[in-house]
Protein backbone atom coordinates (compact mmCIF):
# COMPACT_ATOMS: atom_id res chain seq x y z
CA UNK A 1 0.00 0.00 0.00
CA UNK A 2 1.32 3.03 -1.08
CA UNK A 3 0.28 6.85 0.41
CA UNK A 4 -0.13 9.67 -1.30
CA UNK A 5 1.86 12.75 -0.38
CA UNK A 6 0.09 15.32 1.66
CA UNK A 7 -0.68 18.43 -0.02
CA UNK A 8 1.52 21.37 0.23
CA UNK A 9 -0.98 24.39 -0.28
CA UNK A 10 -2.07 26.91 2.75
CA UNK A 11 -5.06 27.93 2.93
CA UNK A 12 -6.62 30.00 5.94
CA UNK A 13 -10.14 31.24 5.05
CA UNK A 14 -12.62 32.84 7.59
CA UNK A 15 -15.76 34.90 7.01
CA UNK A 16 -18.79 35.86 8.32
CA UNK A 17 -22.21 37.62 8.16
CA UNK A 18 -24.59 38.93 10.58
CA UNK A 19 -28.27 40.35 9.32
CA UNK A 20 -29.23 42.39 12.54
CA UNK A 21 -33.00 43.55 11.22
CA UNK A 22 -33.59 39.31 10.27
CA UNK A 23 -31.79 38.72 13.47
CA UNK A 24 -29.87 35.99 11.43
CA UNK A 25 -26.08 35.61 11.22
CA UNK A 26 -23.15 32.68 10.00
CA UNK A 27 -19.44 31.99 10.27
CA UNK A 28 -17.06 29.97 8.10
CA UNK A 29 -13.14 29.04 9.12
CA UNK A 30 -11.07 26.71 6.19
CA UNK A 31 -7.93 25.41 7.03
CA UNK A 32 -5.77 23.20 5.02
CA UNK A 33 -2.09 22.83 5.13
CA UNK A 34 0.28 20.04 4.82
CA UNK A 35 -1.10 18.08 8.44
CA UNK A 36 -5.07 18.93 8.10
CA UNK A 37 -8.12 19.81 7.14
CA UNK A 38 -10.50 21.61 8.95
CA UNK A 39 -14.01 23.34 7.90
CA UNK A 40 -16.39 24.92 10.92
CA UNK A 41 -19.30 26.62 9.90
CA UNK A 42 -22.71 28.01 11.10
CA UNK A 43 -26.07 29.59 10.56
CA UNK A 44 -28.85 31.10 12.06
CA UNK A 45 -31.62 32.24 10.62
CA UNK A 46 -34.25 34.31 12.04
CA UNK A 47 -33.59 34.05 15.12
CA UNK A 48 -32.43 30.94 15.78
CA UNK A 49 -35.71 29.48 13.59
CA UNK A 50 -33.37 27.64 11.54
CA UNK A 51 -29.70 26.91 12.61
CA UNK A 52 -27.02 24.58 12.22
CA UNK A 53 -23.37 23.93 13.00
CA UNK A 54 -20.71 21.90 11.36
CA UNK A 55 -16.96 20.78 12.04
CA UNK A 56 -15.14 18.54 10.46
CA UNK A 57 -11.55 17.63 10.97
CA UNK A 58 -8.95 15.28 9.14
CA UNK A 59 -5.47 14.75 9.22
CA UNK A 60 -4.23 13.30 5.79
CA UNK A 61 -2.60 10.85 7.04
CA UNK A 62 -5.79 9.20 8.15
CA UNK A 63 -4.74 8.93 11.42
CA UNK A 64 -7.48 10.86 12.71
CA UNK A 65 -11.06 12.07 11.32
CA UNK A 66 -14.32 14.01 13.35
CA UNK A 67 -17.03 15.03 11.85
CA UNK A 68 -19.75 16.83 14.59
CA UNK A 69 -23.15 18.42 13.34
CA UNK A 70 -24.32 20.62 16.44
CA UNK A 71 -27.80 22.15 17.27
CA UNK A 72 -29.58 22.05 13.93
CA UNK A 73 -33.02 22.90 14.76
CA UNK A 74 -35.58 22.91 11.55
CA UNK A 75 -39.06 25.21 13.36
CA UNK A 76 -38.68 23.20 16.65
CA UNK A 77 -39.99 20.59 15.13
CA UNK A 78 -36.41 18.33 14.75
CA UNK A 79 -33.13 19.34 16.81
CA UNK A 80 -30.16 17.47 16.48
CA UNK A 81 -28.35 18.52 19.14
CA UNK A 82 -25.54 16.27 18.39
CA UNK A 83 -23.87 13.48 15.22
CA UNK A 84 -20.51 12.73 16.04
CA UNK A 85 -18.36 10.30 14.22
CA UNK A 86 -14.76 10.42 15.25
CA UNK A 87 -11.80 8.04 14.17
CA UNK A 88 -8.30 7.90 16.20
CA UNK A 89 -5.58 6.06 15.16
CA UNK A 90 -3.28 8.20 17.50
CA UNK A 91 -4.08 6.82 20.61
CA UNK A 92 -2.47 3.68 22.01
CA UNK A 93 -5.67 1.70 21.49
CA UNK A 94 -7.21 3.18 17.66
CA UNK A 95 -10.84 3.98 18.61
CA UNK A 96 -13.90 5.20 16.14
CA UNK A 97 -17.10 6.60 17.78
CA UNK A 98 -20.89 7.73 17.11
CA UNK A 99 -23.00 9.37 18.73
CA UNK A 100 -26.39 10.78 18.04
CA UNK A 101 -28.68 13.20 20.64
CA UNK A 102 -32.09 13.90 18.00
CA UNK A 103 -35.62 15.61 19.00
CA UNK A 104 -38.33 14.79 16.93
CA UNK A 105 -41.10 16.97 18.15
CA UNK A 106 -41.36 15.32 21.93
CA UNK A 107 -39.69 12.65 21.56
CA UNK A 108 -35.60 12.07 22.34
CA UNK A 109 -33.58 9.84 20.53
CA UNK A 110 -29.53 9.17 21.60
CA UNK A 111 -27.57 6.46 20.64
CA UNK A 112 -23.48 5.49 21.25
CA UNK A 113 -21.54 3.29 19.57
Amino acid sequence: LQVAPSPSALIDIRGAFDIPMLRSYGYLNVTLNSDIFSFRAGINLFDGALSSHVHVTWNWDLTFFKMELQDMNFLEVVKIRQVLFMYDANRPIPYAIFSCDIQVLFINLRARV
